[in-house]
């Protein structure tokens, strides 16, 4: 059976009687845990993170008269539900809506890189967003921290588990406010390594870092289905860490869990059995995960896309929609948020970084715009998606605009498809 068989098969195994039945065994004998503090579940907060969150209908509209546009959003909706449409094309499509942060000129001479140094991915209206999301400075993000602790007289916990997919969005939420909330890893001085190492230890696990009024944790895992090892950095999983937060073993429960499979076992096989191992993880760990979103806010992190200018050889894209597409078929009808609206930020940088190659210019791309690493998002990338999360964990705390998403107004919830 080939690998899209396969994929058919273990998608269809997923359904709410049995994560029921395993969601019964789970808590037999033990006590729920619940987070203190919920965040806003609307249908357009939800969409922050994952396109079309309140009907590709009305994704389609914002754009009305515009065929590509339209088509793309269509194609995007079948994608979910046909494992034998492709996904990251139409994430592309959509991509190409997104503003220039930097791109090639072509002179009277030669051509040229040309970069608006006040240029951000982090914007206030994203092409396919029903909803504004505010562009949060140092300052907006201490006082919201600040409120929220006073008023739950508790930190905020957002946990990261993973490889340096999610490592690296941690890395901004600190890189973007070191010098407004205080940063210091638990029991020592305030950060001051501009290259983060104190998130490199031997186990890279569990790594407390607190800040005003939060406390972010990173919890690696380089193949999600395994349990946690931490005297082996290449063994280390998390199915026994998220299971407990499950069953109320394990304090404190987050209040936001950002988590991917990693890429691992992808990086080290070919395109087929990496599909038929990120397919079994799913086949573990998608009950985990659908249960654990039922006690607090799960995102579930998007693969791709990969630069093959910068890994030959690797893992194809076409192989990490097909991923993709099982965890639509997996968590897409759950509580668990699956977090595409990052990856069209990333295809639109990679088509940026791709222009520069392709006019043999990539050597002068700075090194935080990641054109040069084949995996990872660039460093404006990764402040966007950190301004993704303050939106959905501050915008209520600092009451926005009902304009704004992630603001709990009634009148913006929505049945979510």
């Amino acid at each position: 059976m080939g690998t899209a068989g396969v994929m058919m098969v273990m998608v269809g195994q997923w359904n709410e009687a049995a994560v029921q039945r395993w969601y019964s065994r789970l808590h037999t004998g033990t006590r729920r845990a619940t987070a203190p503090y919920q965040l806003p579940s609307d249908c357009q907060c939800r969409s922050t993170f994952t396109v079309g969150a309140c009907g590709m209908e009305g994704v389609a509209r914002l754009r009305p008269v515009d065929e590509a546009w339209a088509k793309a959003v269509k194609v995007l909706g079948a994608a979910r539900t046909d494992q034998e449409v492709a996904m990251m094309p139409q994430l592309a499509a959509l991509a190409r809506y997104l503003p220039h942060v930097f791109h090639i000129g072509i002179g009277a001479e030669n051509k040229k890189m040309e970069f608006d140094s006040e240029a951000t991915r982090a914007t206030a209206a994203l092409p396919f967003l029903p909803c504004r999301l505010h562009v949060y400075t140092p300052p907006q993000v201490l006082a919201c921290t600040t409120k929220r602790h006073a008023t739950t007289s508790s930190p905020l916990h957002i946990a990261f588990v993973g490889d340096s997919l999610v490592r690296n969005t941690m890395e901004q939420m600190i890189r973007g406010t070191l010098g407004w909330l205080g940063w210091r890893v638990l029991g020592k001085h305030k950060i001051t390594d501009p290259a983060f190492t104190f998130l490199d230890t031997k186990s890279h696990t569990n790594v407390p870092v607190v800040g005003e009024g939060v406390e972010l944790r990173l919890h690696w895992s380089a193949f999600l289905e395994r349990p946690r090892h931490p005297q082996d950095v290449s063994l280390q999983g998390a199915r026994d860490l998220l299971e407990a937060w499950v069953e109320g073993r394990e304090d404190p429960l987050p209040h936001l869990v950002y988590v991917t499979s990693g890429m691992w076992d992808a990086a080290s096989e070919g395109g087929d059995v990496a599909v038929a191992e990120f397919v079994h993880t799913l086949h573990v760990m998608a009950p985990v995960l659908m249960a654990l979103a039922r006690h607090t806010r799960v995102l579930w992190h998007v693969h791709g896309p990969i630069k093959p200018w910068a890994a030959p050889g690797r893992i194809p894209n076409t192989a990490l929609d097909m991923m993709n597409r099982a965890a639509w078929a997996a968590l897409g009808d759950s509580d668990v948020w699956v977090w595409d609206s990052k990856t069209v930020l990333m295809l639109r940088a990679h088509s940026e970084c791709q222009a520069l190659y392709r006019t043999g210019l990539l050597a002068l791309a700075p090194r935080a715009w990641g054109c040069t690493d084949y995996q990872h998002a660039g460093r404006d990338v990764e402040q966007a998606a950190t301004n993704m999360i303050w939106n959905l964990v501050c915008n209520t705390v600092l009451e926005m605009p009902s304009s704004h998403c992630c603001t709990n107004n009634p009148s913006n919830h929505h049945t979510l498809h």
